[in-house]
């Protein structure tokens, strides 16, 4: 067989045990082993780089007594030694008698000659493949080419295995830090249900006992006993928020779904809100089909009165709340709330969804707790449907649901800001 159909098929059949290895652990010891048996090398072995320092990471012959054992590895610095020399440079280097160099890092192979090449990928160092010979001047004209020739192919496998490696070690990483996060937060809610409940017993009792006392008490104290009562609401209003948003966030919602006549619900909601309407002088009126929603009704029910009490606590004096319930297609019902209020800008819409966040000039002087319109989503979005806000500031602000008719003929479409 001629020199260059040899060297062809020293290539082909290196190049096809590459294909068959899967790991990066796999992929180094096949290499190591493959190069020392196809150039009849004594001894082979292949660093790695990470950070400043080349590592051993596959061997043949001495250094590799035993299965992927590699016996006594070594670290060496990136310019150190004939290999730390080769790995900094980027370039081959041939050393036909070692006696002869101080560089030479000895090892389990005491070599008489050495070959290193860099192991490259886009023109970067990723490691370094090196050989001993137990003679002087060991290696000849085609070991260097073969060598040099097999590296090149080498650092291109070596950088796909590792960048998999790396992969598949982030995507592990990430479901574990998925998992941790899905263990602290039922650790989480498990918690502030049970304190949520601790509140509430107590709390009930509070607002039971105060109502009982306001019966026959006198005006100074009625008002005491009025600010008890306000406090009391707030705090157990929040209780309530914080379990739906829990229930939410773990999927623990339950629907209760039935045939619900829209209009029903519509008025009954603005009958409730009537006393809050009138305090702050805003006109509600509502326009409704004779429509009947495939839903949950308290839910639906939760969601317009929060609403319709955000369309009137942020309002002004003589201003209206109009809530409309028209069909949009055979398959889906709109429901908008819109009123003469003072508006959101554009920047604050886009954070409206977000916990906590308040964006009234008068927000210390109105009731709540900012996590209302979170809960309105999720709340949406749990019956199938969506929600789309727009306002315009000292103008008013148009909020529109849409539901399907039918529960099961949803899409889960997004809702936006």
């Amino acid at each position: 067989m001629s020199s260059g159909k040899l060297n062809l098929e020293i290539v082909n059949q290196f190049a096809i045990s590459l294909l068959q290895q899967n790991s990066l652990d796999d992929l180094l010891w096949s290499m190591a082993s493959n190069i020392g048996e196809l150039l009849g090398f004594e001894d082979c072995v292949i660093y790695l780089l990470e950070g400043d320092l080349l590592i051993q990471k596959a061997a043949f012959g001495v250094k590799n007594p035993e299965a992927r054992n590699i016996k006594n590895q070594i670290k060496i610095q990136l310019g150190e030694g004939i290999v730390g020399s080769v790995g900094l440079n980027a370039r081959m280097e041939y050393v036909p008698d070692l006696s002869k160099d101080s560089r030479y890092i000895e090892d389990e192979f005491s070599g008489c000659s050495e070959l290193a090449v860099p192991l490259l990928y886009e023109a970067k160092v990723i490691g370094v493949l090196d050989s001993e010979s137990s003679k002087v001047d060991g290696f000849d004209q085609h070991d260097l080419k073969m060598f040099e020739s097999l590296a090149n192919i080498a650092g291109a496998r070596i950088a796909s295995a590792i960048a998999q490696a790396e992969k598949e070690a982030a995507e592990v990483a990430l479901v574990k830090a998925k998992l941790d996060a899905d263990k602290a937060n039922r650790a989480k809610s498990d918690f502030i249900a049970k304190m949520s409940h601790e509140f509430k017993t107590p709390l009930n009792a509070i607002l039971g006992f105060s109502n009982i006392l306001k019966k026959n008490a006198d005006p100074a104290t009625e008002e005491k006993l009025d600010k008890i009562l306000w406090s009391g609401q707030h705090l157990l209003a929040l209780v309530n928020e914080s379990m739906d948003v829990i229930q939410l966030e773990q999927n623990y919602l339950k629907l209760d779904l039935r045939s619900v006549p829209i209009e029903q619900v519509v008025i009954g909601c603005l009958d409730m809100m009537q006393s809050e309407a009138r305090n702050s002088e805003v006109h509600l009126e509502s326009d409704c089909a004779s429509l009947q929603l495939e839903t949950d009704r308290n839910r639906l029910q939760q969601v317009l009165m929060n609403l319709v009490s955000n369309a009137i606590k942020y309002n002004r004096k003589q201003g209206q709340v109009k809530v409309s319930a028209q069909p949009v297609n055979e398959a889906e019902l709109e429901i908008v709330v819109e009123d003469t209020g003072v508006g959101i800008d554009a920047t604050d819409l886009q954070l409206i969804y977000e916990p906590f966040r308040r964006f009234s000039s008068r927000q210390n002087e109105i009731q709540g707790h900012g996590v209302g319109m979170m809960i309105c989503r999720q709340l949406v979005e749990a019956l199938h449907g969506s929600i789309h806000i727009s306002s315009e500031v000292d103008v008013g602000t148009r909020v529109c649901l849409r539901l399907p008719l039918k529960f099961h003929d949803a899409q889960h479409p997004a809702s936006e800001g």
